[in-house]
């Protein structure tokens, strides 16, 4: 495998945070989550999830045979791919999770009155 492929675009502690941002870009009801692979199975991209890997899906409803998956890697590329070239994208999802969290505050302080 070429170094090119080996490239490491994040690191594991970023990648969470990137997911988050691109949860900024779909509905709350359509999320990316992390989950563990219990077979394996073939991503998006064709990669290969091994059992017990770490992959990231998101439901698109019905069955499972529907949601979309990305291996660890593919989803550390679509990050870079997405967010690299527009690093305003990434300073709009940022004021987004912000906006967010700042409604949350809102009802929790509404709700201990």
């Amino acid at each position: 495998m070429s170094k090119q492929y080996m490239r490491k675009y994040y690191s594991d502690d970023e990648i969470p945070k990137m997911v988050q941002k691109l949860n900024t870009c779909y509905d709350e009801s359509f999320q990316w989550e992390s989950h563990i692979a219990q077979k394996e199975h073939k991503d998006l991209f064709g990669k290969e999830i091994h059992n017990k890997e770490h992959y990231f899906r998101l439901r698109m409803g019905g069955d499972y045979s529907n949601d979309l998956k990305l291996s660890y890697t593919s989803m550390e590329r679509f990050l870079f791919a997405l967010f690299a070239p527009y690093p305003h994208w990434e300073n709009q999802a940022d004021k987004i999770i912000g906006e967010r969290l700042e409604k949350v505050r809102k009802i929790m302080d509404q709700i201990r009155r």
